[in-house]
């Protein structure tokens, strides 16, 4: 027998796939979200010098990339960093994790380590989850070799990247020792089931078509494919807006895309964050939809990337120990 979930997927992921991305929704407004801009067709990003390394865990391995400024320099920030694709698709040479990378080590002058997790391919939580944990662990353990600061490591990522960043986050808080002094979610998915959007959001998310804005259904097969088990059952560590208390959770940037209905999920998540005493910043990229960053070179792609870099500045700046 397969796997129930990741083929409930498969199935819901094929018929989406399938659909007119203008039918159904507002066509002048889709028509511009999705059109090339200025930038984009001849993007080539920053330079860094990399390096690849196989990380062995419980039921396998799985991989990272580190990025490093060109220069030499000793004490530098670190970025852990986690790509998106619904959990089951995504690399390291896409733009949301490779043009990303090499953006945050040349305008933030950090050190970034992009995790290739395991993808939920007939695997479930928590090998992810447990893949951003290890990278974590890791880089704190070769941090002499990777030239970084263990006080200035801050975790990342962009949709299902986001989610696996809050969960170790989590994960991290709970267990105590070394701890993220950030975490930097890029339109994550926090919630098994979206909360309603907002005034602001609605009318927005009504405009997109199915192949835009996909459907509960699907997003629910998303999220049950990840975790293995009914949405109903997702624990906070793979889901972390289930979670009843974020209390010492990381100073968080929340950058959105403005037209997107996990927005909802992002929001209602900060909300949480400020009810139980986290500082949070929320950004929208302003005519985007869901994944923007995988558009690399345009000025949205660029905005984004520089607000992440001045995060990344700001805490630098708030530990004189800095060098």
């Amino acid at each position: 027998m397969g796997d129930i979930y990741f083929e409930r997927l498969q199935a819901g992921a094929a018929a989406w796939e399938s659909t007119n991305p203008i039918e159904g929704g507002d066509a002048e407004l889709i028509m511009g979200l999705l059109a090339p801009r200025a930038g984009e067709a001849d993007y080539v990003a920053p330079e860094a010098s990399t390096s690849d390394h196989r990380l062995p865990v419980a039921g396998g391995e799985f991989g990272v990339r580190v990025y490093r400024p060109l220069s030499e320099r000793p004490r530098r920030s670190l970025l852990v960093w986690c790509h998106g694709g619904s959990f089951f698709s995504g690399d390291l040479d896409m733009h949301e994790s490779d043009a990303v990378a090499r953006e945050i080590s040349a305008r933030a002058d950090a050190v970034v380590v992009a995790v290739d997790y395991r993808l939920a391919l007939g695997i479930h939580f928590p090998a992810l989850h447990d893949d951003v944990v290890a990278a974590f662990d890791w880089a704190v353990d070769h941090a002499d070799e990777l030239g970084i600061d263990t006080g200035r490591i801050s975790l990342g990522g962009a949709s299902a990247g986001g989610n696996l960043a809050a969960g170790a986050a989590l994960a991290l808080r709970d267990r105590g020792g070394i701890q993220p002094v950030s975490t930097l979610l890029l339109y994550p998915l926090l919630h098994p089931v979206l909360p309603q959007a907002s005034a602001e959001l609605g009318p927005k998310v009504a405009c997109l078509s199915p192949m835009l804005q996909p459907s509960a259904d699907l997003v629910e097969a998303v999220v049950e494919n990840y975790i293995g088990a009914p949405a109903s059952k997702a624990p906070a560590y793979a889901m972390p807006g289930v979670s009843g208390d974020l209390t010492g959770f990381p100073r968080t940037l929340i950058l959105n895309s403005e037209y997107d209905g996990m927005r909802a999920s992002a929001e209602a998540f900060a909300e949480q964050l400020r009810r139980d005493g986290a500082d949070v910043t929320e950004v929208v990229e302003p005519g985007v939809y869901h994944g923007h960053l995988g558009r690399g070179g345009g000025a949205p792609f660029l905005h984004s990337v520089a607000v992440m870099a001045e995060w990344l500045h700001r805490t630098r700046e708030e530990h004189p120990a800095y060098e």
